[in-house]
């Protein structure tokens, strides 16, 4: 694996495990979220309206989104893996600005939805450097 594609794993694994975290709090598998330095905001951002589209927990969204990511990034290289990858993480990296629009509005911050969002440029450059 190439310098950059180890980059893209761990950050797509790091993503991966704190937007299942995030899921499994929203679907109350978890009875509390764990939130450092941010005390009881996570809890209040996953369960804030915004953070069900269509009714699911955007938790087990982002975290799908990321298993895909991981699983193409252990696939042969091949240019449409590329382009998967690269259509991929720049939907990542919308949706976590959208995440962070929402956030501002609704005042409150979750530690987990804010790491995923300051990862995705990286992911997004790392898989773009991959090309």
């Amino acid at each position: 694996m190439s310098y950059f594609r180890h980059i893209a794993f761990a950050v797509s694994v790091a993503s991966t495990a704190a937007m299942f975290y995030v899921g499994l709090y929203q679907s109350r598998l978890v009875g509390r979220l764990i939130c450092p330095f941010l005390g009881q905001q996570c809890e209040g951002v996953a369960d804030a309206p915004f953070a069900r589209p269509f009714g699911i927990p955007d938790g087990y969204i982002g975290a799908a989104l990321y298993i895909v990511i991981v699983g193409l990034l252990l696939a042969p290289p091949a240019r449409w893996v590329w382009i998967a990858l690269l259509i991929l993480a720049a939907v990542a990296t919308a949706a976590n600005v959208l995440g962070l629009r929402d956030m501002i509005n609704f005042g409150g911050y979750c530690f987990y939805c804010l790491t995923t969002a300051v990862l995705s440029p990286v992911l997004l450059y790392s898989i773009w450097k991959l090309g």
